[in-house]
């Protein structure tokens, strides 16, 4: 019978992140063979995925990812908030934001999961953990931004990942790209959406089926006012011009100053860059929605 040492098992429980007693169990199992170790604890901890595949998920972070022209956000959901701030599930929501940032787009969760990462694949790191951490962990929802032309990103991650955005910011140059100011620019951009939730970046990005929805809410109590028929239309429209602000990125008060909109903010820093810098697109994640 192989000699188990106390290097085997600390070796094999930083390879694997399994408990003591696992690696323990896990190579006494296999004649002290750290491969075949390796592949019993990922065999069971398939087994153990798969009997909690059922339990509910709605908790979890989303984790983002900038690197060069590329960038990315990703969701991954657990069973409690205790698990959500939890190290181990941290880094798992992390390291698959770059993974997400660094793969082939995926079109489905399933594809995502079958994807080859660090010699396996991202279900078996899922498994790994569901093993570790004890609670069921499924793959949420994923963003990738791949830059095009000059500019770069700006990322926020709000707490232990509620809440994730992402905003790419187009410049006129390279050089535009590189200053200070713009990254501050970008970073405020992604606390901005953080804060404000807009659900599209200028008014004619708005959802026809959102609109005419808003519009017959508006119409309704515009009419419950007891308002005379003839200005129905124009109040009906001051509401509409009231939901742009309140929605559409381009519109918004900025929160840092609420004086100035989102396009008056990207007008001055313009001026101060030197060239022109706009939003191409965002996106905000919130756990729960």
């Amino acid at each position: 019978m192989a000699v188990i040492t106390s290097d085997m098992v600390k070796d094999l429980r930083a390879r694997s992140g399994a408990g003591i007693m696992e690696c323990k169990e896990a190579l006494n199992e296999n004649g002290g063979d750290m491969e075949a170790a390796l592949d019993f604890l990922r065999k069971k901890g398939a087994a153990k995925a798969a009997k909690k595949a059922d339990r509910s998920t709605k908790e979890g972070a989303i984790a983002g990812f900038v690197s060069g022209g590329t960038a990315a956000l990703c969701e991954i959901k657990c069973e409690t908030d205790f698990v959500s701030r939890n190290d181990v599930f941290q880094k798992l929501a992390r390291d698959l934001a770059a993974h997400v940032a660094a793969s082939p787009v995926a079109g489905s969760d399933e594809a995502f999961l079958a994807q080859p990462l660090a010699g396996k694949t991202v279900q078996d790191e899922v498994n790994a953990k569901i093993h570790e951490l004890g609670e069921n962990i499924t793959a949420g929802r994923r963003v990738r931004f791949d830059l095009a032309g000059n500019g770069g990103f700006g990322l926020y991650i709000h707490g232990a990942g509620s809440i994730g955005c992402l905003v790419e910011v187009s410049s006129a140059s390279a050089g535009i790209a590189g200053k200070d100011k713009f990254a501050e620019l970008c970073k405020d951009l992604a606390m901005h959406i953080a804060a404000s939730s807009p659900i599209a970046l200028t008014s004619a990005d708005v959802p026809a089926e959102t609109l005419e929805r808003e519009r017959a809410i508006f119409e309704t109590q515009a009419r419950e006012s007891g308002k005379p028929e003839n200005i129905l239309p124009k109040i009906v429209e001051g509401r509409v011009k009231k939901y742009y602000s309140e929605v559409c990125l381009m519109e918004q008060a900025f929160v840092k100053n609420p004086d100035v909109t989102i396009n008056g903010l990207l007008a001055s820093a313009s001026k101060e860059l030197g060239g022109q810098v706009s939003i191409a697109r965002f996106a905000r994640l919130q756990l729960g929605e």
